[in-house]
């Protein structure tokens, strides 16, 4: 058998990335799923010799964990591909029993790297009295409805005129990731969103169906230019609009 070819192997990923299952995920998600198949777990496979992907591969799970952390894998990433390693192996009908443990210093240091991406009472307040140069009432409105519903962006630019419902004060987000669901704004940011819709989306009826944000790209440019200017906000320090879900989630 050579270690540079595994024609049974590779028919299997092959088999795996062609069902109708896996063609129909976001793109961004089968890209995911390649470079963990393709680029980690296949390379490991021609290095250990294994020519058949089976239930024997649970015995291999610990060494594929440890392959992956000589390659600087995170921890927390390691656990991730296992679990996509496995959806590969179910595919195929076999049921792969194996946990990762993260170890204890690991997840310490990433719930101390998430615990500083979280805004503080006065980083929440310093984003909620920011004084936007254009679009004020429209994106002061933005970040409150972050700060007091804690959706996620892809649900705020979504949000319709027909999903709001004043007398409730209450929002449906049909646009989610999960189910939909309502989330509720205060007295006072009803004030800046009736004054947004006045003057955008003057006819209840015939706007319903708008959406009253701009699409998610410029929600992100939006929030991270503030934070920016806030000085909340750093190269590579993971913040950005999905931080005020954190902080909704924590207080």
């Amino acid at each position: 058998m050579s270690i540079s070819y595994l024609p049974e192997v590779e028919s299997q990923i092959n088999q795996y990335f062609n069902s109708q299952n896996t063609m129909a995920l976001a793109d961004s998600t089968k890209a995911l799923y390649n470079a963990v198949i393709r680029k980690k777990l296949l390379p490991f496979c021609k290095e250990q010799r294994i020519d058949n992907l089976n239930e024997e591969f649970t015995d291999h799970m610990d060494c594929f964990g440890g392959f992956l952390q000589d390659k600087k894998v995170s921890a927390h990433t390691i656990q991730s591909y296992l679990t996509i390693t496995k959806l590969l192996f179910t595919f195929h009908g076999h049921h792969i029993k194996h946990t990762y443990k993260i170890p204890r210093q690991d997840k310490q240091t990433f719930d101390l790297k998430h615990e500083k991406r979280w805004f503080s009472g006065e980083d929440i307040a310093k984003c909620k009295t920011y004084m936007f140069k254009i679009n004020h009432i429209r994106n002061h409105l933005l970040v409150r409805l972050m700060c007091e519903t804690g959706a996620r962006i892809n649900e705020i630019a979504n949000i319709c005129v027909g999903d709001i419902k004043f007398k409730e004060k209450a929002i449906l987000l049909s646009w989610s990731k999960t189910t939909p669901r309502p989330v509720f704004f205060t007295p006072e940011t009803a004030i800046y969103l009736k004054k947004h819709l006045e003057a955008f989306f003057p006819d209840p009826e015939k706007d319903s169906f708008k959406n009253i944000f701009p699409g998610k790209n410029m929600i992100y440019k939006i929030i991270d230019n503030m934070l920016k200017d806030l000085g909340l906000k750093t190269k590579g320090d993971g913040r950005g609009p999905h931080t005020f879900r954190h902080y909704v989630a924590t207080n």
